[in-house]
């Protein structure tokens, strides 16, 4: 307990000071329940008119002449909307010549003088603004500079005011601590340099608004907008909060900024959630185009419904990919720009905010506190499996609670120093109890290093005494399992995609083997030996290795897919099986042993895997098996081998299927088995007819093949009379 309770407060003032990597991962939880809960309906009262791909590639490319864009905002503006507002600056005069490089070579004031007369507004320019003012809603952009050198006005430069127009501020500002201005506003962005539209341009707009957007330092993703930055002595107010108050002119905007950060900022009644530095954590409504987007060709063109724009709060901006504004966010790697301000103006107009309150933190804590001191109660008593279980049901009663809070009320309370303090507990008394509680089990745990297979572990655990050299003969099934072609498929590909591969299938094929109770006795190099029987007794080991054996096939088809679209080669497997006496226990020296079986019929069984490719089939059992698993099983009989380094035939057979599936083999076993009666009968020439017929029906039985073309070789060049059906093999 003593140790939970350490964990829990050092992680409670963790969460309380913030620990930027956790934190980052707390962002993403939060992007993790947005996706989901899934996209959602936008705000029908926003409408974007795009500057999309489709209308560059009809007008031409951006930037588009200022006299397009006037003609654009007449047409959006005779549709009657309510506001219309410019997600674009227009901040430099039509055709404005560079002159840095006369700076340092003539007088500064000439060069002053004539750099103010080239920014005069052109006929162009003009024609935009006089569209702007004849429509008295529309709502202008700009943006701020914050590496600029620290001024409140912008230098008199290229894409810069020398003396700023009014900026929108917020109507009532309240800002108390020991020295008004100075307390709590330390944590808004601060810009020290503006980027404006064309004074003309400016002064024509009802009001205007900055349309800065900030990415979380740790992943460049933005989640959140500044509601405030503060330029100079004034607050300023970002585009939405301006087109808001032009659309809603009797609701005052107000700021309260405390001691700490921004408290609260309002529009009218309403209640904007803001974090301490000003900053709104969007609630995103989905991937991009999930608000109603309008091409301005379109809407130049006069081809919209004027009712698609009528009373609606209408953005103008660029969504062209080949322009770039874009943005990352949960949703979307590639959001356009201007739906950041649209998702804005959605959360405020429908109130369903993403919110943060500040006493969520003593709630995560709260948490913290919590499940340490239940989870540090609990491994008091248990262990194990019932431990982990425990932890587990803390760790999802509290996602469980969280994401209901978050669909709920929408307050994202943090996952991560939670659960961060679950799993440290966890892991911490675990380690607590393996390293002081089991330390008399020192030998046995040794052992664990050098066995696979979990039952087998377990069993020496609790039986110390197996660790003994030696073995005992007893019946036993072994199975081996070989990838068709690894050398071919090896060569193509670089050692780590091998490696990653191998792994993969090895620890899938292993797994199969562990479900049926089988025993890991060794990989080599791609191949499988598994055993079942021993050391872990059973009757019925024939029938085990077999669903194993069925259960591995299908597992590598369904596995193909997903393991094409990785770009990872088709892997096909060979696998036989036999049944007989062998001899199981650890076998090696006082310095290392490892357990295994030994035998005459191990050999036999690795024989079987090794003839699945001289007959093209994926499952072959020797008889003993076949014989061991009675009808549980559908085989047929392929042949009778004598294998090599084996005097006496064995006979061999295909492992089909369960008995369930008995019906859909019965037409080719009978039609199979007929045409080897004929081969074995040495009437080749029907043998060869009767295969062939089969593989009329079933064209890609490799075995039929087989038969085919060893009824039309014996045809010509007979065995002799003693050859009683056999085939010898003479490789392995």
């Amino acid at each position: 307990m003593r140790i939970a309770w350490l964990l829990g407060i050092a992680l409670a003032v963790v969460r309380f000071v913030g620990f930027a990597p956790l934190t980052l991962l707390d962002s993403r939880a939060v992007d993790l329940r947005l996706l989901a809960r899934g996209p959602e309906p936008a705000s029908d009262q926003i409408v974007v008119v795009a500057i999309d791909n489709a209308s560059i590639a009809e007008l031409g490319r951006w930037p588009w002449p200022r006299t397009v864009l006037a003609r654009l905002l007449e047409r959006i503006d005779a549709a009657g909307p309510a506001v219309i507002g410019f997600d674009i600056v227009q901040s430099e005069a039509t055709s404005t010549p560079d002159l840095s490089a006369l700076a340092g070579r003539v007088d500064a004031d000439a060069l002053a003088k004539v750099t103010a007369a080239l920014h005069q507004e052109s006929p162009e320019d003009l024609a935009l603004a006089a569209a702007i003012r004849k429509s008295g809603r529309v709502v202008v952009g700009y943006f701020f500079d914050f590496s600029a050198p620290n001024s409140a006005a912008a230098t008199p430069s290229a894409g810069t005011t020398p003396a700023p127009i009014e900026l929108t501020s917020y109507g009532a500002v309240q800002s108390f601590g020991a020295q008004s201005g100075q307390q709590g506003e330390g944590e808004l962005p601060r810009a020290t340099a503006v980027v404006t539209n064309l004074a003309a341009i400016s002064s024509a707009a009802r009001s205007n608004g900055f349309f800065n957007t900030l990415p979380d330092s740790g992943d460049a993703y933005f989640r959140r907008v500044p509601m405030v930055i503060r330029f100079g002595d004034r607050m300023t107010m970002p585009l939405a909060l301006s087109i808001l108050t032009a659309a809603h002119p009797d609701r005052q905007t107000r700021i309260r900024i405390a001691p700490f950060g921004v408290e609260e900022i309002r529009l009218g009644s309403q209640l904007i959630p803001v974090a301490e530095d000003g900053q709104l954590l969007l609630n995103y409504r989905g991937p991009g185009r999930t608000f109603r987007h309008l091409a301005a060709s379109e809407v130049l063109a006069g081809h919209i419904d004027d009712a698609l724009l009528r009373d609606k709060i209408v953005l103008v901006g660029v969504t062209a990919t080949a322009v770039g504004d874009v943005r990352a966010t949960p949703f979307d790697g590639v959001y356009p720009g201007v739906e950041i301000h649209a998702t804005v103006l959605d959360n405020v107009l429908t109130g369903e905010f993403l919110r943060q309150p500040r006493w969520t933190v003593l709630v995560e804590i709260a948490a913290i506190l919590a499940s340490v001191l239940a989870l540090g109660a609990a491994l008091v008593r248990v262990r194990g499996v019932e431990a982990a279980v425990v932890a587990m049901a803390l760790v999802g009663s509290y996602l469980a609670l969280s994401q209901w809070l978050f669909l709920a009320t929408g307050v994202p309370l943090g996952i991560v120093y939670p659960l961060v303090a679950i799993a440290l507990v966890y892991m911490t008394i675990s380690v607590h109890h393996f390293v002081t509680v089991e330390r008399e089990r020192r030998r046995s745990r040794e052992a664990f290093s050098r066995y696979l297979n979990p039952e087998l572990a377990r069993l020496v655990s609790e039986n110390p005494e197996l660790l003994e050299l030696g073995g005992k003969r007893e019946c036993l099934t072994v199975l081996f399992s070989d990838i068709r072609g690894f050398t071919s498929i090896s060569e193509r590909l670089e050692p780590e995609t091998l490696v990653e591969i191998l792994n993969v299938y090895l620890g899938e094929m292993t797994s199969i083997v562990f479900e049926n109770d089988g025993t890991l006795d060794k990989y080599i190099g791609d191949a499988i030996m598994a055993v079942w029987g021993a050391p872990v007794p059973c009757e019925d080991h024939a029938a085990r290795a077999c669903d194993a054996a069925l259960d591995m096939t299908a597992r590598l088809k369904e596995r193909h897919e997903e393991w094409g679209e990785r770009g990872w080669p088709r892997i096909e497997a060979g696998i036989g099986i036999h049944t007989g006496d062998m001899v199981s226990g650890n076998m090696g020296s006082s310095a290392h042993i490892s357990y295994t079986v030994i035998g005459d019929n191990v050999n036999l069984g690795s024989r079987m895997e090794g003839l699945t490719k001289v007959y093209g089939v994926t499952l072959l059992v020797s008889q003993a098996t076949r014989s061991a698993v009675g009808d549980a099983f559908v085989a047929r009989e392929l042949d009778f081998v004598a294998v090599k380094g084996k005097a006496l035939p064995v006979r061999i057979y295909e492992l089909l299927g369960r008995a369930a599936e008995a019906t859909h083999w019965t037409d080719l076993i009978s039609k199979f088995e007929a045409a080897l009666a004929l081969f074995r009968g040495r009437r080749w020439q029907e043998a060869e007819a009767a295969f062939a017929a089969v593989l009329e029906t079933w064209p890609e039985d490799a075995p039929s093949r087989l038969y085919v073309m060893r009824s039309r070789a014996f045809a010509s060049d007979p065995p002799p009379e003693d050859w009683g059906g056999v085939t010898v093999m003479e490789t392995k």
